[in-house]
């Protein structure tokens, strides 16, 4: 029984330390994070958009992240990595950060999610779909859905060789949020075939 309170003490923990990095690294651009637990202590490796930021000027910045993240969540003897994200166009977080950012800086909905899907089929992706939601064109809140390749929707292929990350953006009109999910070559998905029109595996799908 000792054991099991130990596992779920140790995912609470987890989780708490996801969602104070994604709050505390906003401007650094966190996607993702791990901790490694030897007999020296516990090695948090974080991933982001700009690790320079995580880092800071002569690593100022990590040495108050430590400081903190042993305060806030109880972690001690913390030792912090800080790593830049090596295929961005492939990770759903990254790719609704990216998304974010130029929503902010006032490009186009259609052009931003087009781009994003383009550079992750070439990157190598099987499959990616993008859904936002919020007051897009007029008062009313709505939604569009951009879609590129194959993806599956339910059952295991799904669970195995897709990923799904949401990231919420503070624009003029009110509160967006961005959901992207990515499908990845796996054997898993040899046989699988997307049903409906052709065109759909080569073009990004608008709805509304």
């Amino acid at each position: 029984m000792v054991y099991y309170k130990n596992i779920l003490e140790s995912k609470k923990q987890s989780m708490m330390l996801r969602e104070y990095l994604d709050k505390k690294l906003k401007q650094a651009g966190f996607v993702d994070m791990n901790l490694e637990s030897s007999p020296l202590g516990t090695r948090l490796n974080i991933l982001a958009l700009r690790p320079g930021l995580v880092i800071g000027l002569h690593g100022n910045n990590v040495r108050n992240l430590m400081e903190d993240i042993s305060k806030e969540i109880g972690l001690k003897e913390v030792s912090i990595n800080a790593a830049e994200v090596q295929s961005p166009a492939l990770d759903p977080k990254a790719i609704a950060l990216r998304l974010s950012n130029a929503y902010q800086k006032g490009v186009n909905f259609r052009r931003a999610a087009t781009i994003a899907m383009n550079e992750a089929i070439a990157a190598g992706a099987l499959g990616i779909e993008i859904k936002l939601q919020g007051k897009i064109r007029s008062e009313r809140a709505s939604f569009q859905k951009f879609r590129a390749g194959i993806l599956p929707k339910s059952g295991y292929p799904r669970e195995a060789a897709t990923r799904t990350a949401v990231e919420h953006v503070l624009l003029k009109m009110g509160l967006y949020g961005i959901k992207v999910t990515v499908a990845y070559k796996s054997p898993v998905l040899e046989d699988f075939k997307l049903k409906g029109d052709k065109n759909e595996e080569n073009k990004g799908q608008q709805t509304q």
